[in-house]
């Protein structure tokens, strides 16, 4: 039985690393035209927020198309992941990419975790404060800017008042989740919010795959 398993993961992990030379061919989105976009909006909308994202939100769905999809104030849910806590709407979920909108309107802290993916995060209102072990000042991302976290990497992120951004990833998506939802077990209890994060995902990633996005 060991012996059986074995075999299989070997052949689950040689499977995987052959996809994984492949899998930035699936990818929709660019974050440099991501950043572009955050900044026309940013431009004529910088001191409302809800504008702001408003728009945002019908620039993407025109580059592109029903890879974005549309929400309501009812499609937030929270998001309390490495002791950081935010509030967040999916505009894209599939196998290998996502597009949010995290923030948060009072303050928050907290570890980013360890990504099988690349994450592009793109300031839209406020400041995200980032350091990696060893840096003595932070660095400051501020609207417009574009912090990249590279896959496998990990850092101490702040965002020491009220901050909005436009986040993508891109890379195995699932593999994320687990990180999305250990707080809840170890923590919050909030069952709802998980549910709702799961549910959502999920309707999202089915979505994608039924338009053939992977």
């Amino acid at each position: 039985m060991i012996s059986s398993l074995a075999k299989t993961l070997a052949v689950l992990l040689l499977l995987w690393s052959v996809a994984d030379q492949y899998v930035d061919r699936l990818f929709v989105f660019d974050h440099a035209k991501l950043q572009e976009l955050s900044r026309a909006s940013i431009s004529l909308h910088g001191n409302d927020t809800s504008a702001l994202l408003t728009h945002l939100t019908r620039s993407l769905r025109e580059e592109y198309g029903n890879a974005v999809v549309e929400w309501s104030k009812e499609d937030w849910f929270f998001n309390n992941a490495g002791g950081a806590m935010g509030t967040m709407v999916i505009l894209h979920a599939s196998v290998t990419e996502y597009l949010i909108f995290f923030g948060t309107a009072l303050e928050t802290e907290g570890h980013s975790g360890v990504h099988m993916a690349d994450d592009y995060f793109t300031i839209l209102h406020g400041e995200q404060h980032a350091a990696y072990p060893g840096d003595l000042r932070p660095t400051v991302y501020r609207p417009g800017d574009q912090n990249h976290l590279r896959r496998g990497d990990a850092i101490q992120y702040a965002m020491p008042t009220t901050c909005f951004a436009l986040e993508l990833a891109q890379g195995w998506i699932p593999a994320m989740l687990p990180f999305g939802f250990a707080d809840t077990f170890s923590s919050t209890l909030d069952w709802y919010n998980l549910y709702k994060t799961v549910k959502l995902t999920a309707i999202n990633m089915v979505v994608q795959t039924m338009r053939g996005k992977i």
